[in-house]
């Protein structure tokens, strides 16, 4: 399985926060629009 780090900062859009993924993470894990993924969230970064 592969595993990827990266830091993100949220940004507000409408009602929603986002957060953008680097393009050389899409290309490496083959995302697509719709794909859903795991998010881990640490507390206190």
């Amino acid at each position: 399985m592969l595993k990827r780090e990266f830091d993100a900062q949220l940004r507000k859009v409408g009602n929603s926060f986002v957060v953008t993924i680097p393009s050389s993470i899409i290309r490496r894990f083959k995302l697509k629009q719709k794909r859903f993924i795991t998010v881990s969230i640490e507390n206190g970064k």
